[in-house]
């Protein structure tokens, strides 16, 4: 298998290089749109939306919504999504390595934020757990869009917390300007190696549009400035006994040498996608096809504890473990086939008609290392070291997914526009191994959704409501999966989710609505407020849980008796836009009736504290503000001053705070341009999170200091870009509140990355 990966790397490198070739022999055809072109804070707010309906820009929502393009996607881009998002206003990453970071939106991951290509889910199992990737490359976004808050009525009860919605242009939805025309970009960087590509092309013909890219990364264990397990911790979260700690410490620590590399957190990924559309006058259908592979390290150790049956034994010695600490890498592959359709005017009153099917096939194994600390670790992850270390496929996930959504514009009636739809989604798991701590199940959901909206002068108000039906069920002899331990091995555990343990199917029928305005006090001041009751269907893993889930280093017990999550939701936002000076402020607030938690128990289960599936009501309280001035223009340059600050507090019906939320943040930075030249500075300082559970201790706050610099510059009909750039120059050390990781993986340290990119 990674002969075969390694194969396609070589051929994505060739592509590359006869791409720059071409370049250089100055036989390239004219310029491409310009995605990395300059761009304004001002002029990023007329862009279109695409998540949202009716060609809206984010000045036109009354829910809060960013939008990622041009320099500063092309500066903040990093191996994964959170990584490449935890910079905006109200987003930080989950940090499971640097091979896996999902977003999180206002202290909200997991199943309440959708991450979507062009509208339909990424279909991958980063839902369930904070240690399996997205299945994208940032470096072939053309643009990501963010909606902070809920966004239920459009996408479903998965997205009760947030969108993050990426645009690739894999199915051409416009006739090519050029018969050929690209982008590529080559990177690396010195703190793990990294050696990076993309290559993208597009062209056609008349009716005909063709789209082809493909990715290529690998990079080594990254270095890390001080050593990787955090003192201030829970020592090993009650796993470890001081010689075991001890001993484990010497060998760790001083496994890495003299580089302080952060073990088993290299990672290795190819992509490759082709797409065509047939477009017509007033029409337009594509498909396309996209390989997705990804190899990457877990940097924190995975505990096993394996009670001793030996009847000879006393009950002291039948209490006795015999524990493990072993590493693990994850292999995984999607196969995504995608059909996209729009046609104008269909029917009378019908502005537009768009449909979208996708199907995707998904499955990653997590593979154990054996003599991890003791072997010496080779940067380059030959194939050999992988055979020596892995003891086979220890947990194998499969997931195949079907979407499909049906939407409507419609032409204004009285006044009112506005968008209707449905959407159908169904979901297969299966997981098989030790450590499939979630049965075999299947789900279902049908959405039925409307949205209209109505200018009075200066006011616009919108209105919207989704209906949506959703059935979980486990599949074959699900109750039967054995963890391999006997009911006494609860010690008597009295769970409340017994009377619940027969059930194998659950039913839900949410309900939701919306109400907002925009009202504009002049050309350069607005304001909007939206209002928001939502409902969340439970997911298979909050149900059935039942198992070791090493990710989250403790025993998950699911409940099958959840009830709906009911949310009730405010956003205000005001807003200056200008070109000197842009600023907006937003605050929210939203009420969960029974908010579904993981809550610690005094119990193990195979020396594991076990973490059942909890409902309680919790408040969530924040606010984002983020300004850009036009400092001043002169012989040096131009130079703008941006900032931000954002926050959120959450909290439990009980008083308690919720374990992982995303801590406060201040930023600021200076951003220059000058002919050909551009470059920035970035601070931000990460503050400490000390409002944490009662088991938990605070997380030490941080700042980090990030420089940039490019060049453009022609070669013939082309542009090109040479870059570098300079991340966490302190070489702090840096641990992430909100990772599951931050006792045994801080952030890298200083780094250095180096690149070109180009146009043609």
């Amino acid at each position: 298998m990674f002969a075969r990966r390694k194969n396609l790397s070589v051929i994505i490198s060739t592509l590359m290089s006869s791409a720059l070739l071409t370049l250089v022999s100055g036989n390239a055809v004219a310029q491409s749109e310009d995605t990395n072109s300059t761009l304004h804070y001002s002029d990023v707010e007329e862009i279109v939306v695409r998540a949202l309906p009716l060609g809206r820009t984010r000045l036109q929502s009354a829910q809060p919504v960013d939008v990622m393009v041009g320099e500063t996607l092309a500066d903040r881009r990093g191996m994964t999504l959170g990584e490449t998002l935890q910079q905006q206003p109200g987003v930080q990453s989950s940090f499971y390595g640097a091979g896996s970071g999902r977003p999180i939106i206002r202290g909200l991951s997991g199943p309440r934020v959708r991450i979507l290509e062009d509208g339909l889910a990424t279909a991958d199992t980063s839902t369930q757990s904070d240690d399996h990737a997205v299945t994208v490359d940032p470096l072939l976004i053309d643009q990501i869009e963010i909606l902070r808050g809920p966004a239920t009525l459009l996408y479903g009860s998965a997205a009760s917390a947030g969108v993050v919605n990426i645009i690739d242009g894999r199915i051409p939805e416009q006739r090519a300007e050029e018969p050929l025309s690209g982008r590529f970009e080559i990177r690396g960087d010195n703190v793990a190696d990294e050696r990076s590509g993309v290559l993208r092309l597009d062209g056609g013909a008349g009716n005909i549009a063709w789209h082809l890219d493909g990715s290529w990364r690998e990079a080594d264990d990254y270095r890390i400035p001080g050593e990787a397990r955090f003192a201030g911790s829970h020592e090993d979260h009650d796993h470890e006994d001081d010689d075991h700690e001890d001993e484990h410490d010497e060998g760790e620590h001083n496994e890495s040498g003299s580089s302080n590399r952060l073990f088993n957190s290299f990672v290795e990924s190819q992509s490759g996608t082709a797409g065509l559309s047939w477009i017509g006058d007033n029409s337009f259908v594509g498909g396309s096809f996209r390989a997705f592979n990804s190899v990457y390290g877990i940097p924190a150790p995975h505990f096993h504890a394996e009670e001793e049956h030996d009847e000879a034994h006393d009950e002291d010695d039948h209490e006795a473990h015999a524990e493990e600490e072993e590493f693990a890498y994850i292999d995984m592959e999607q196969r995504s086939w995608d059909i996209k359709a729009g046609l104008m005017s269909p029917l009378p009153g019908i502005r537009r008609a768009t449909v979208r099917v996708g199907y995707n096939d998904y499955t990653h194994s997590e593979i154990e290392l054996g003599g991890a600390l003791n072997d010496e670790h080779d940067d380059d992850h030959e194939d050999d070291d992988h055979a020596d270390h892995e003891h086979g496929d220890g947990t194998v996930f499969d997931v195949q997914t079907l979407q499909s959504r049906l939407s409507f514009e419609t032409t204004p009636v009285w006044g009112w526009e506005g968008a209707f739809g449905l959407q159908l989604e169904q979901e297969e798991f299966k997981a098989e191994g030790a450590e499939a701590f979630v049965p075999d199940n299947k789900t279902r959901s049908i959405g039925v959704f409307v949205l209209q909206e109505r200018q009075f002068d200066a006011l616009t108000l919108s209105l919207g409501a989704r209906v949506e039906n959703t059935k979980v069920h486990l599949q074959g002899d699900a109750h039967a999966v054995d963890h391999d331990h006997d009911d006494e091995q609860h010690d008597g555990h009295d769970d409340d989710h017994g009377a619940f343990a027969d059930i194998d199917s659950r039913t839900f029928r949410n309900v939701s609505a919306s109400i907002g305005g925009i009202y504009e006090f002049n050309e350069t001041w607005q304001t909007s407020v939206n209002f928001s009751r939502v409902q969340r269907a439970p997911s298979q893993t909050e149900l059935f849980a039942n198992g070791p889930h090493l990710a989250t280093f403790s025993y998950e017990e699911g409940n099958a008796g959840l009830r709906t999550e009911t949310a009730k939701a405010w956003d205000l936002t005001l807003h200056r836009h200008a070109d000197f000076f842009d600023f907006e402020i937003s605050v929210f607030r939203k009420d969960v009736a029974d908010f579904i938690y993981l809550a610690t128990t005094d119990e193990e289960e195979l020396g594991f504290p076990v973490r059942e599936a909890e409902q309680q009501d919790a408040e969530f309280t924040g606010m984002e503000v983020q300004g850009v001035w036009q400092l001043f223009t002169s012989d040096w340059g131009h130079f703008d001053l941006h900032a931000g600050y954002d926050r959120v507090h959450a909290k439990l019906a009980d008083n308690s705070y919720l374990p992982r939320i995303s801590p406060e943040r201040v930023s600021a930075g200076l951003d220059w341009h000058l002919a050909g030249w551009r470059g920035g500075l970035d601070v931000y300082r990460m503050m400490k999170q000390d409002k944490v559970p009662a088991l938990e201790t605070t997380t030490p706050g941080y700042t980090m200091v990030n420089l940039r610099i490019a060049y453009e510059f022609d070669i013939g009909n082309s542009t090109l870009e040479a870059f570098a750039q300079g991340r966490n120059l302190g070489n702090q050390e840096a641990r992430v509140a909100t990772s599951y990781l931050r006792d045994f993986a801080p952030l890298p340290g200083r780094n250095v990355i180096v690149g070109i990119r180009g146009r043609f």
